[in-house]
């Protein structure tokens, strides 16, 4: 049979799917790239599209976050929105009155208690004038303590009015020691307001921190995802891959399915040589070597407007090979085309077509073999004399 002196190019697909359109018949020339077949892409496009989404919609997200995070007045937005979004300024819009929103509710929350900071600090006020006067009345109390005590030891006085001057000197003390408690306890709280003050913009940050982290895991996940689709996508156009013409195509329905990995046709390449591979009975093998020359008919072609042409084994195989179909065995041989292939006129010889071969042997003896493609594992062989 007819075959090329190089390895056709499968044309298969990974992943297999549904035939959208067939862009090339057998026996066309085709460029290197050139479109072959597609496949529906209907479902990727869609995959892609929701991906896409995302990844604008946590790219604004992470805008922001950074934002919060840092203590911006503004969310400084990526430029890479814009092409995975046809219109960002939705996200845009919502993450911005999210921030903004947030933001009021951390200076509503910070108002209120610097609010209360001022209130305490009335008390605080209040507290401390009281101390000053119970501080003056204790030093007056005290004094005349000393004194009742002196007129006490002199024995002018009984001891009723020192025991009275002693019960309202500790009552003064116990009272002045409740106000310094109430003053350290008010100065305890603005301290804790303060803090509070401060912690709400530290957890505000701490919060965004956390949730960026897991924007940017996911920011990674969609951008996988995004290459392995747009990866999809690319190969729903089948592609050839090389210069050369269209051969053994097995697709021809669209809307049919195609398993993965099939092969949907053979390009043989540009500049490749056509030669014959005959099968040689292991009977016959002592008769044929390289360098015989023999005759050549193609057989698909009309036998009697279709001259021979000449030919000359090129190669012989060393040992035999088993049909697996048939189980019977045969040596490989190789003839090359030597006569123009200009006398078929505009008959065009493709790899697979069979061919009669007649190889003329030492003593004047032809052996014409009929081979045919592999598929139909049969072949004959005429002898003159």
């Amino acid at each position: 049979m007819v075959k090329v002196d190089q390895n056709l190019k499968e044309v298969q697909h990974r992943d297999g799917g549904i035939i959208e359109s067939i862009a090339v018949r057998q026996g066309d020339s085709v460029r290197e790239g050139q479109v072959l077949f597609r496949l529906d892409n209907v479902q990727t496009r869609a995959e892609l599209s929701i991906i896409r989404s995302q990844l604008a919609e946590h790219l604004g997200r992470g805008a922001r976050l950074i934002a919060e995070r840092d203590g911006l007045a503004t969310i400084a937005f990526s430029p890479k929105m814009a092409s995975f979004s046809e219109d960002p300024s939705e996200i845009i819009g919502g993450e911005t009155r999210l921030f903004d929103g947030n933001r009021t509710n951390r200076e509503s929350r910070k108002e209120q208690l610097e609010i209360g900071i001022v209130q305490l600090g009335e008390e605080v006020k209040g507290l401390e004038s009281r101390q000053v006067a119970k501080s003056e009345e204790l030093r007056l109390v005290e004094m005349e303590r000393t004194k009742f005590l002196g007129l006490f030891q002199k024995g002018y006085i009984d001891g009723t009015k020192v025991f009275n001057i002693n019960r309202e000197w500790a009552r003064l003390l116990g009272e002045r020691g409740e106000i310094e408690a109430s003053l350290a306890r008010a100065k305890l709280r603005i301290s804790e307001t303060r803090l509070q003050i401060i912690s709400i913009d530290d957890t505000a940050r701490t919060e965004a921190q956390r949730e960026l982290r897991l924007v940017e895991a996911k920011l990674a996940e969609l951008q996988d995802r995004r290459v392995a689709n747009e990866d999809r996508l690319s190969r729903t156009e089948i592609r050839s891959p090389i210069d050369g013409t269209v051969n053994e195509m097995t697709v021809f329905t669209v809307g049919g399915v195609i398993t993965p990995a099939a092969r949907l046709a053979t390009v043989v390449p540009v500049g490749a040589k056509l030669t014959i591979e005959v099968r040689i009975s292991p009977a016959d093998i002592d008769q044929v070597r390289a360098g015989q020359a023999a005759r050549l008919r193609f057989s698909a072609f009309n036998r009697n407007t279709t001259p021979e042409i000449p030919g000359k084994v090129s190669h012989v195989s060393p040992a035999t090979t088993k049909d697996p179909a048939t189980g019977q065995s045969y040596y490989s041989c190789e003839v090359q085309i030597e006569g123009d292939l200009a006398v078929l006129g505009d008959r065009k010889l493709l790899p697979g077509m069979p061919v009669e071969v007649m190889i003329t042997t030492e003593e004047r003896t032809a052996l014409s073999f009929l081979t045919k493609p592999f598929r139909d594992h049969a072949s004959r062989m005429f002898l003159e004399r």
